[in-house]
């Protein structure tokens, strides 16, 4: 009896998780000569983000730009970093070698809402300093998704 309580509770548990992994797509974002492509991605939960051709790039998070509790990143020069993109949210990202370029990008995962788009929009304009202002050409450009 207790088998089969627990193959029970195993099958529940994979029938639950199975489905986020099996359907969790791949993504790259490709660093150009001075941008990224795709410099504004949207992306389901669950799936994976690698940042590729970093050759002389690098990808930094964004401090204070990213969902709160969610794991931030810096990429090393030419390294192909997979962030962890754990949180549902806005990640805003740049490369430090050519903010000045105006080489930054957002992942939106997830669903968000107009009034999330909109604080997040208020707490980059309140934030953003000298070239990081770049990036709010980009968040300008996120539309809501729920």
């Amino acid at each position: 009896m207790i088998i089969k309580k627990m193959l029970t509770i195993f099958l529940a548990v994979c029938a639950f998780i199975l489905p986020n992994v099996v359907n969790a797509a791949d993504h790259t974002i490709k660093a150009g000569a001075r941008a990224f492509e795709d410099a504004i991605l949207y992306v389901a939960e669950g799936d994976k983000v690698q940042f590729s051709n970093m050759n002389s790039h690098n990808s930094v998070s964004v401090e204070g730009l990213i969902p709160e509790g969610a794991t931030a990143w810096t990429g090393g020069l030419g390294e192909n970093v997979a962030p962890l993109l754990e949180k549902r949210g806005i990640y805003s990202y740049v490369c430090q070698p050519h903010i000045g370029f105006g080489m930054v990008g957002v992942i939106v995962v997830g669903d968000i809402t107009a009034d999330e788009l909109a604080a997040y929009k208020q707490k980059a304009m309140d934030t953003l300093e000298g070239p990081f202002r770049r990036l709010l050409g980009k968040i300008n450009k996120i539309k809501p998704t729920k």
